[in-house]
This record gives C-alpha cells, sequence and structure tokens, in this order.
C-alpha cells in the first residue's frame, strides 16, 4: 500500500510542477505582453485544483495493493490508469472554450504521462 500511495503522491507533485510550466509557457506565448504578474498565481492555483481532481479520479488505483488485482492484468490496467483517461475523455467531451481544453488536456496528458513513468518503474521493479 505505501509503494503505490507514495508513488500517486509523486505523480502530483511532478504533474503539478511540469503542468504549471508547460501552462506557463503556453500562456506567454498565446498572451504576448499581458501582465504575467498576476497571470501566474491564477495558473497555478487553477493547475493545483485540476490535479486535484485528476488525483481524486486516480484513487482507486490504491486497490491494487491486493495481489489478486495486480497480478490480474485486465483488472490492473482499468484500475490503474482509469482516472486519468476518465479525465481526458471527459475533457474531449465538454463544451468548454478551446483555451481552457488546451490547458485542461495539458494538465491531464501530463498527469497520465507521469502516472505511466511511475507505472512503468513498478513493473520493472517487479
Amino acid at each position: 500500500m505505501k509503494v503505490l500511495a507514495r508513488q500517486l503522491f509523486k505523480t502530483v507533485i511532478f504533474s503539478v510542477i511540469l503542468s504549471i510550466a508547460v501552462n506557463s509557457i503556453y500562456y506567454a506565448i498565446t498572451q504576448k505582453g499581458a501582465d504575467y504578474s498576476t497571470a501566474l498565481p491564477k495558473i497555478c492555483e487553477g493547475i493545483v485544483l485540476l490535479n486535484i481532481i485528476v488525483f481524486i479520479m486516480s484513487l482507486p488505483s490504491l486497490f491494487l495493493v491486493n495481489p489478486a488485482y495486480w497480478n490480474n492484468l485486465p483488472v490492473r490496467l482499468p484500475l490503474y490508469f482509469g482516472g486519468p483517461v476518465a479525465f481526458i475523455v471527459t475533457i474531449f467531451t465538454m463544451p468548454l472554450p478551446p483555451q481552457y481544453k488546451v490547458i485542461y488536456l495539458v494538465t491531464g496528458f501530463i498527469f497520465l504521462i507521469v502516472h505511466s513513468v511511475f507505472y512503468y518503474l513498478r513493473v520493472k521493479k517487479g
């Protein structure tokens, strides 16, 4: 349990940092000449909240502490990756303005990529 919970918290931390960096770059590119000092706190707050949502959606991965679930690949993959994938699919189906969709999708994909890296390391370790 501790290993999976620790991995999930590491995923959130790395995902927040990477999402803030990428979305800040996106903001700087799309909003040339805008006041970045007022936008950065809003970007950080929004990214943290989005990552909390994806984190909550990823909590079913903690059921994988049960060896029967972990050893069953058709159960393991949906439990581990279901939350971030559901978040991304939801963003594609929601009627949002394009600039918001980009921010939400970038955050979701970064979380999924970081989560995948920790999954790979866990499976590789054995």
